[in-house]
């Protein structure tokens, strides 16, 4: 039987937030990546789903005064509105930096944390000017949902100051300090990344692993990948089976690892 995607509205004391939720069983949390909402992921939570898994995908995209740690804490009370805490959280992207602050500032909610192409160390000026250009990265705006949720965000009231706010973040300080933080929490962790990822490459995932102490799971062109096209940071949307049974048996190894 596919299951069914319903959305709630919950109440924030700045603005509702919505959350999709699809499944039964044990909750999994699913961040989605900037600008965008769950809807761009309906594919893969469907997919999710049907492995057993209850999974909630909450919007953080735009608030009137964005910042990481308000990110986190709409994350976290999502969360909670739909229960769906203590669980696994997956990030996609920057949703992958959302859920490493959610991590470190609402420990309790976090079984464990799966960052999958997240630009979780600073990029530089550079990298950043070279994502803003016309590239192969662009490809990410051609999966219908993921562009409906952009403009969705953009056209939000104060939705392109927000967009604006959370792009500024990636030319913050460096973040190696952050993610020694979340280190040491101990929540089991795992980072996620395609080989041919032309917004955010791999190198970034290197250092993040490093930096987190954790396993980093290359996806390749090959062993499996149902693609014609080499893995690239559009994956989850592109291949959801194969990103819902990768996330599936990471979560797996985590969990085999904890006990």
């Amino acid at each position: 039987m596919t299951p069914d995607i319903k959305r709630y509205r919950l109440r924030h004391r700045s603005r509702p937030i919505d959350v999709l939720v699809a499944g039964d069983g044990p909750p999994l949390v699913l961040l989605h990546g900037w600008g965008l909402s769950g809807r761009a992921y309906r594919a893969a939570m469907l997919t999710l789903a049907q492995k057993g898994y209850r999974v909630a995908a909450p919007g953080v995209a735009v608030s009137a005064d964005w910042n990481i740690e308000r990110a986190a804490e709409f994350a976290a009370e999502a969360m909670a509105g739909v229960d769906a805490a203590p669980a696994p959280i997956v990030g996609h992207s920057f949703g992958g930096v959302v859920g490493a602050h959610v991590t470190l500032e609402h420990t309790d909610f976090v079984s464990a944390l799966v960052a999958v192409d997240s630009p979780l160390v600073a990029l530089g000026g550079m990298r950043l000017g070279r994502i803003v250009l016309p590239g192969p990265h662009y490809r990410i705006v051609a999966h219908r949902p993921a562009a409906a949720a952009l403009i969705r965000s953009a056209t939000t009231k104060d939705g392109i100051g927000s967009l604006w706010r959370s792009a500024r973040w990636f030319l913050g300080p460096a973040k190696d300090e952050t993610l020694k933080r979340v280190a040491e929490t101990g929540v089991p962790r795992a980072l996620l990344w395609a080989e041919n990822d032309t917004l955010i490459p791999v190198g970034i995932g290197m250092k993040a692993a490093k930096l987190l102490d954790c396993e980093l799971t290359v996806i390749h062109g090959n062993n499996g990948w149902p693609g014609d096209r080499a893995p690239d940071h559009d994956w989850p949307f592109r291949q959801p089976e194969h990103f819902a049974q990768t996330v599936f048996d990471t979560l797996q190894r985590l969990t085999t690892s904890e006990g």
